[in-house]
């Protein structure tokens, strides 16, 4: 390899697909209070609840 190379040409010739950043979702603001652990908790406690309906009606 010669200084003239890049260092990440592969043995097929083509080169490397330049690294992606990092994907960054932003979470929307909750109101005052109010956290992401607790909509998690209800969210799971919903979840429960259809889970003992389900096994109700079976």
């Amino acid at each position: 390899m010669t200084t003239n190379e890049p260092a990440t040409v592969r043995p097929d010739e083509t080169p490397a697909p330049a690294p992606r950043p990092p994907v960054v979702t932003t979470m929307p603001r909750l109101g005052r209070g109010v956290c992401w652990r607790d909509i998690v908790r209800e969210i799971e406690l919903d979840e429960l609840e259809r889970e003992a309906r389900m096994k109700e009606a079976a």
